[in-house]
Order: C-alpha cells, then sequence, then structure tokens
C-alpha cells in the first residue's frame, strides 16, 4: 500500500481536498512495491522488448411490477461442489513490448478512452491545474498531459454521461451540452445502463454489519425519472448492467440472517429473479462482454474449502461455479478470456496470465523479472477492448505505462 499512500499524498499536496477518485478502473490490488532510488522517469518515450525469457513451470427496462421482490431462499443441495478445471502451462510465444506514457510522480486509475486513442487518468499535475481526468495519446507517449475532462466519475461506457457528487445528491451530466439532472436517491452512487438511457441504485441501511444492510434496489430513467423499487435482498445489492440494458445481475441475501448471499438475474420487465447460485461472500464479481460468464472470488468462509477463486457460466439452465488454481487481481479481456496478475507478495515483478473459461487453460502471456518494468502499482491497471493493450500504474518508478501485448485476447 505504500504506492497508494505516496502518491495519494502527492494528489492531496496539489488538490487540496478536490480529489474524488471514484472507481472508474480496477478491482483489487495486486501487488505494490517501492520505487528504488535509482529508477526515475525518462525523458523519451521508452520501449523495451529485450526481457529476460523464462519458461513457466507451474501455471496456471420497462414494465416492473409496483412492488419490490424478495429473494427467495432456496438454497443449493449442500453436497453440490464446485467443479474443478484443469489448467495447462504453455510457454509465452512473444514478447510484449512496454512503453512509458508520462514523467514524475503522477496519476492513478488509468484507463483507455471510448475510442482506444488516449489513456485517461486521475490527477493535478500542478497546483494551478484542474483537478480531473488528464490524457495523453497512446500515439505520442510522454506528451504534455491534456485535461480530458474535469469529472472524475462515475460515466457511462462511452463516457456521453457522468455522475457525481454535489452537496450530498447525486448530479447526472450530459457531456454534450452538461446539462445537468438531480437524482432523487440519496447521494447514492449510480450505475449507468449500456444503452444510456437509465440508471440503478442500491439504497441501504447507514447501520449495521455491511453484510446484514438490507438493501433496496431502484430504477429510473437517465434523468432520474420515475424511480421505482424493484428488489429488496440483504449485504448485497447491484453488480452490473447485461449489455441488453433489460436484465441486472444483483448479490445478497433473501433474509438478513442467511449465511449465503444469491447472485441472482433481475428483470426489469416484470421484476423476477432468476436464480443462478447460493455462495458465501462473494466478492470482486465482474461479467464478461456479452454476458457468458462471471469471475468472482469467495473469502472467509465458513467452510474453508470454499474459498478460491471461481468462474461461472450464467447462461446455462443451473449453472455450476468451476474453481480456477489461481488467486489475484484479474479483468475479462474477451467474452470467454480474462486476463489475471497472480499475488506473488515477494516477486521481483508481476506475471501475467490468460485464463479461457471454455477450456480451463492458463496462458502466460508475461514473465516475472526484476527487470521487467511490468510491476504494477495500487491494483491500477486496465485492458483495452480488443485484449491487445494494458495500461496500468508502474510500482517501480510511479508513473503510467503501456504494455502492448503480442496477440490480442
Amino acid at each position: 500500500m505504500r504506492d497508494a499512500r505516496r502518491v495519494m499524498s502527492k494528489l492531496r499536496r496539489t488538490m487540496g481536498k478536490g480529489l474524488c477518485a471514484a472507481g472508474v478502473a480496477g478491482i483489487f490490488l495486486a501487488g505494490c512495491a517501492s520505487a528504488p532510488a535509482n529508477l526515475r522517469p525518462t525523458t523519451t518515450p521508452t520501449q523495451i522488448t529485450d526481457i529476460p525469457r523464462l519458461r513457466a513451470e507451474n501455471g496456471h427496462i420497462l414494465t416492473p411490477t409496483a412492488e419490490a421482490t424478495p429473494l427467495r431462499d432456496t438454497p443449493l443441495p449442500a453436497t453440490v461442489a464446485p467443479t474443478a478445471i484443469a489448467t495447462a502451462v504453455p510457454t509465452p510465444a512473444h514478447d510484449p513490448t512496454f512503453t512509458q506514457l508520462t514523467t514524475g510522480d503522477c496519476c492513478v486509475q488509468p484507463f483507455f478512452s471510448p475510442d482506444g486513442a488516449r489513456v485517461l487518468y486521475i490527477d493535478k499535475p500542478s497546483p494551478s491545474a484542474t483537478t480531473g481526468l488528464w490524457s495523453v495519446p497512446i500515439s505520442q507517449p510522454l506528451a504534455a498531459p491534456e485535461l480530458y475532462s474535469a469529472r472524475v466519475g462515475p460515466f457511462n461506457a462511452d463516457m456521453t454521461y457522468n455522475a457525481f457528487l454535489q452537496n450530498g445528491r447525486t448530479v447526472v451530466e450530459r457531456a454534450k451540452d452538461g446539462k445537468q439532472w438531480v437524482i432523487d436517491n440519496g447521494g447514492r452512487r449510480v450505475l449507468f445502463s449500456p444503452d444510456g438511457g437509465r440508471l440503478a441504485w442500491t439504497v441501504a441501511e447507514d447501520s449495521g454489519n455491511f453484510d446484514v444492510r438490507r438493501g433496496d434496489i431502484y430504477l429510473a430513467g437517465i434523468d432520474g425519472s420515475a424511480p421505482r423499487q424493484m428488489a429488496t435482498l440483504f449485504g448485497g445489492g447491484v453488480q452490473a448492467w447485461l449489455s441488453d440494458s433489460t436484465h441486472i445481475l444483483v448479490n445478497g441475501k433473501a433474509a438478513r440472517e442467511n449465511v449465503t448471499s444469491t447472485l441472482s438475474i433481475l428483470s426489469l420487465a416484470d421484476g423476477s429473479l432468476r436464480k443462478l447460485i447460493d455462495a458465501e461472500r462473494p466478492r470482486s464479481i465482474v461479467l464478461s462482454p456479452g454476458d457468458r460468464y462471471i469471475a468472482y472470488y469467495i473469502g472467509q468462509a465458513r467452510d474453508e474449502t470454499q474459498n478460491g477463486m471461481y468462474v461461472l457460466d450464467i447462461t446455462q439452465p443451473k449453472p455450476q461455479p468451476q474453481r480456477v488454481d489461481f488467486f489475484g487481481s484479474y479483468q475479462w479481456c474477451s467474452p470467454t478470456r480474462l486476463y489475471y496478475v497472480p499475488l506473488k507478495l515477494a516477486s521481483a515483478g508481476n506475471e501475467l496470465w490468460r485464463y479461457d473459461a471454455t477450456t480451463g487453460q492458463s496462458t502466460q502471456i508475461i514473465v516475472a523479472s526484476a527487470a521487467s518494468p511490468f510491476k504494477i502499482g495500487n491494483g491500477d491497471w486496465n485492458v483495452s477492448r480488443d485484449g491487445r493493450q494494458i495500461v496500468y500504474f508502474n510500482g517501480r518508478d510511479h508513473t503510467i505505462w503501456l504494455a502492448t501485448l503480442p496477440d490480442a485476447c
């Protein structure tokens, strides 16, 4: 966490109290590192391709019902065990290319612009600069940063709308003309539907343990019009919109006293819930493009044998969780594949692997090396839409780097 404190301290010194790092990108920490004293930013773009090659030895809506619909407590059979996946371990076929994009002790939460031509990140480059999203063209590494937006998000997918807090109220703003709407949801964070027409949010109780607080799921138009309560659960809420903008992935307990949470798909047409699985404390639930798979992990379960990472094919009539043999930070790079960075605290650098959910095979893409610039700090990394590039905060020199991979995901 030393990197996070250092960078955020720098931002606070230049931003005052203006920093609002609403989650633009990232899942959880993949490993942090301190910057060696002798590693400083370059003054010309740095491209590195001669990283030592190492062989891998082990691998790895809209007519909803008027009343809220509670989740039904329909547990899975007690003896159902997750399905294990066999994992192959190929050696990387080609080397990636690494390019330094920014200089100075800067920036947090880098991600790709909707057109993929720029990398955006939260910063305040100087005491007189505006706090917001700054950018650098991928084609012009180390170019002077430009202010992309004075808002830091969250945004919808094409960044035509954004939401922010103002005097304790949620405000949605349209980018093309600056038109704003105040959303009557008590300042809760909103999730934009993929088609840009609706909002969803969870109103949770303000007290009690997080895993037992009642959460009411609401739906409204993009301007906050016609808000309607859609479902009630405990210890959870909205996880993600499905790509059709008529269904939402939700997670939570059917009753406060339950041990397990239920992952379900909420239909916005009639308020019905399609149950996927019951699991204890599922976390970091990420939906793949195309809505076929979700990835998640379970931690601190009463039954320790359930702890670990899983993928789930939600298109199946009765989805069965499939355990994977790795743990770390992960992001989907295609409808059926994800990249993951294994958590290895003592490693000299980070590894990058690609996992295929259809075959259970893992392929190593980047090997760990003390000579490699691939050392992710603060868990800050993001994958391009084609899966060919990864932008990340370098934990060694505290700047933004781009990894161009040999093949698309």
